[in-house]
């Protein structure tokens, strides 16, 4: 079942935030965020837990809106304009890979004879064919993400959102299970999460595949574009030392010509390091063994 053409507005972006916070089980986004994709693939990539709560209830937005092709995030699911694959939801262990997926399209739509339909054409889509009549309980774990994303393609949505479908997977399970986030993606637009990966790596060579990212990273900085650009090399990082000579570790690297910036938390900083011969971590690492610091974090600050 396609989501009513009263419901979507073919322009509208795939996602679109306006002045948006919101707040869940002790986390608030203090800051209110805006943004907008027309991606068909898009990716949000880092600390955007919440904002998957708010599709399950379990967050609330605080103000402003949060929009999925023109519809609110917090009804998508129920007016059929979104499909959902949590990550390793509880499954009800006595059915079948079958029943499950019948049930799920009947409760969609109420029609038992359309429910088989449905269900048995993600089977076969998805090559599930001969875990049919497996009970859930004895799925692996990459068998369990695959049902879930031929589980939020059973009624044929317009966006199909995927909640880090390959935390932790190994290599063989994760390319599996990343080929089949692009059948999901062939009949549909597709929202995915994945945390700040490493690279290479599955969740990296996943991330290549989209169109655009948005990467929260500590803090709340958000940095978007294309994947070549988001994690192209660059000379900015997010630095935390600890010790008593923060001061003078400083000025020291501003006197190399290092750009800092200072974070809230002591001793935390945005750190651009100048072109050339000097553009190397080594400056900071030296630095702060000069002054006797220890370095409690320094990651690359992504995007251009």
């Amino acid at each position: 079942m396609s989501a009513p053409a009263a419901i979507l507005d073919g322009a509208a972006p795939t996602l679109e935030l306006q002045h948006f916070a919101l707040r869940s089980a002790g986390t608030a986004w203090a800051t209110p965020l805006s943004l907008r994709s027309d991606a068909r693939r898009l990716a949000l990539v880092g600390d955007w837990e919440p904002l998957l709560q708010l599709l399950t209830g379990l967050a609330q937005a605080k103000s402003g809106s949060a929009r999925i092709l023109g519809c609110e995030l917090d009804s998508a699911i129920s007016r059929g304009v979104l499909g959902f694959a949590a990550c390793d939801p509880e499954l009800p262990a006595s059915f079948t890979v079958s029943e499950y997926l019948r049930h799920a399209a009947r409760l969609s739509h109420g029609s038992k004879s359309r429910a088989v339909h449905d269900a048995q054409r993600a089977l076969d889509r998805y090559g599930l064919a001969e875990l049919a009549k497996r009970k859930l309980s004895q799925l692996a774990l990459y068998q369990r993400r695959a049902l879930g994303i031929a589980l939020s393609t059973l009624t044929a949505p317009a966006v199909v959102c995927l909640e880090a479908p390959l935390r932790g997977l190994d290599a063989p399970s994760a390319a599996y299970v990343a080929r089949l986030c692009g059948e999901a993606g062939a009949h549909a637009r597709v929202l995915l999460s994945c945390a700040l990966p490493s690279s290479p790596s599955p969740e990296r060579s996943l991330l290549d595949t989209c169109d655009e990212l948005f990467v929260r990273q500590r803090g709340g900085q958000v940095t978007h574009g294309a994947p070549s650009s988001v994690f192209a090399a660059g000379a900015r990082y997010s630095l935390t030392v600890r010790g008593p000579k923060i001061a003078a570790f400083s000025q020291a690297l501003r006197d190399a010509g290092v750009a800092l910036e200072p974070s809230a938390q002591a001793g935390s900083f945005s750190v651009e390091l100048p072109a050339g011969e000097s553009s190397s971590t080594d400056l900071l690492l030296d630095t702060a063994l000069e002054h006797g610091l220890i370095v409690v974090e320094l990651e690359p600050l992504l995007g251009v």
